[in-house]
């Protein structure tokens, strides 16, 4: 993107031009919108790939909010770049958006929070701890940006905000305990972490159900520090409890996206299951590693392949669903015998499989 470079004593008296990502005085300027400034080329690139480059020209009419506050494209542009652990991109979107809420609700509005959290995740750089074993990293995880300070001071905001405010719905509060407890466990304060994670459980389990798949989230980060703190009876039981709830949804009956309104209601939007499913891989890849570790009964493990190859049906991943379901059946056919109830459930899955993609048929979508 065009650059003007511009020197800060030339400024009208009065006038301090500051960077768009760091507020230290700037030395360039957009050549585009001239209206957006910083303080090296590094900065300028960083927010151009952010987001400026998608709203360069909406900032020229004195920064005009309304093009930009209410658009789910732009909020999921900002939420999918922090899932993807692109965490120096997601920055510069949060903070555009954040300067237009304080524009539009002012300074303590309870519509800050959700760019708050986003800029507290971001800052943290670890959307999800990644277990450790053997020396092994399990998780995929980018090093991240581990600005904890500032992490803790965009969540103490977002706290704040919603101390202040009359309601708050209660998974947004459930993301704010989730984010501390990230936090706190990304700086080793493994008991603070906990009680944190706690919230994150109880308050998402009141927004949904105990049972519901969005609680799995939280039970990971609680199991990962219950390992991390080597307690590993209590992180057993948190991945059981992970394992259930998968198994249960993975259990309900066949239903196909768009034939019934029910399926609509089940994961609400493909895009929101795709989010769910790729959780969920994660999860329990790594609790598959977790217990081929720790538990001496192959039996355990072998349930998680087999869960992975639902949860790739489900998502219409059918290869990686015939590759897992196809390890399943060979470890429970070795340590069960061909004709265990277990050996047979994943072998008629298998089957059912290969007649899909003969036939095919659409894959059933989760509901819960």
């Amino acid at each position: 993107m065009a650059a003007i470079h511009i020197n800060p004593l030339s400024n009208p008296k009065g006038v301090k031009l500051g960077c768009e990502l760091c507020a230290k005085p700037a030395y360039i300027q957009c050549g585009s919108c001239r209206v957006t400034y910083y303080c090296d080329k590094e900065h300028q690139n960083i927010d151009s790939r952010g987001i400026h480059e998608k709203i360069c020209q909406l900032l020229i009419p004195l920064r005009t909010p309304v093009a930009v506050l209410g658009s789910e494209e732009e909020r999921a542009h900002r939420e999918k770049q922090t899932k993807a652990r692109q965490y120096d991109l997601a920055i510069p979107a949060a903070l555009q958006a954040l300067r237009f809420s304080m524009d539009v609700s002012g300074p303590s509005s309870i519509d800050l929070v959700p760019s708050y959290l986003l800029l507290g995740e971001a800052s943290i750089g670890t959307h999800r701890l990644a277990l450790t074993i053997a020396n092994e990293q399990l998780t995929s995880n980018a090093a991240g940006l581990k600005q904890y300070k500032q992490a803790e001071d965009y969540l103490s905001l977002a706290k704040w905000a919603i101390l202040k405010a009359e309601h708050c719905e209660n998974h947004v509060r459930s993301q704010l305990h989730r984010n501390f407890g990230l936090l706190y466990a990304s700086q080793g304060r493994f008991d603070k972490a906990l009680s944190q994670l706690a919230l994150d459980i109880y308050y998402i389990s009141v927004a949904k159900n105990p049972e519901d798949i969005a609680v799995t989230g939280g039970y990971f980060q609680l199991g990962t520090v219950f390992h991390k703190q080597n307690r590993i009876d209590h992180a057993t039981a948190v991945f059981d409890k992970i394992v259930t709830i998968w198994k249960a949804v993975l259990e309900t009956p066949d239903v196909h996206l768009g034939e019934t309104d029910t399926a609509a209601a089940g994961i609400a939007a493909t895009a929101r299951y795709a989010a769910q499913s790729a959780e969920a891989v994660q999860m329990l890849t790594s609790i598959h590693a977790f217990r081929s570790t720790y538990m001496s009964s192959p039996t355990a493990a072998n349930e998680v392949l087999y869960a992975l190859a639902q949860v790739y049906h489900a998502a219409n991943q059918i290869d990686k669903a015939k590759e897992f379901a196809t390890k399943a059946l060979e470890a429970f056919e070795a340590s069960l015998g061909r004709e265990h109830s277990l050996t047979i459930e994943v072998r008629n899955f298998l089957r059912g499989l290969l007649g899909e993609v003969m036939g095919n048929r659409k894959p059933r979508a989760l509901h819960t």
